[in-house]
């Protein structure tokens, strides 16, 4: 029998990446608990924006249906502070600076911290001092 060992003793962790509301937040919620019980270590739930510009063409096309499809910010917060509830593994977000300027990005930290996400990753945030 295989010994089980917590994640931090792993020498390597798996990552895993997911395009909220590509193809839908059910079919989401069926992967992301696939991959949690596949062994995912953490899983990184992007939030879609109509230009993201530090992702290829494959990510961009799911970003833009997952836009087609209705998606909306606070409904993927909800969605991610379910998903955090439910599955005991850390979750990051990762968005672009534009969704934190029209949410507001004191605001959207906030949530990010009171629904338990553990960082986010903003590609196009500008450097202190800017660029």
């Amino acid at each position: 029998m295989e010994k089980l060992v917590r994640s931090s003793e792993k020498p390597i962790l798996l990552m895993s990446h997911l395009v909220l509301g590509y193809p839908s937040l059910e079919e989401n919620r069926q992967v992301i608990a696939q991959m949690v019980a596949g062994g995912v270590d953490l899983m990184e739930l992007q939030i879609p924006f109509s230009e993201p510009i530090a992702d290829g063409p494959m990510i961009a096309r799911a970003n833009q249906s997952a836009l087609d499809g209705g998606f909306k910010v606070r409904q993927g917060l909800a969605f991610i502070a379910e998903t955090v509830q439910r599955h005991k593994i850390p979750f990051l977000i990762m968005t672009y600076y534009n969704i934190l300027l029209a949410y507001g990005v004191e605001e959207f930290i906030k949530e990010a911290v009171r629904i338990g996400v553990k960082g986010l990753i903003i590609p196009d945030l500008p450097p202190p001092g800017g660029w």
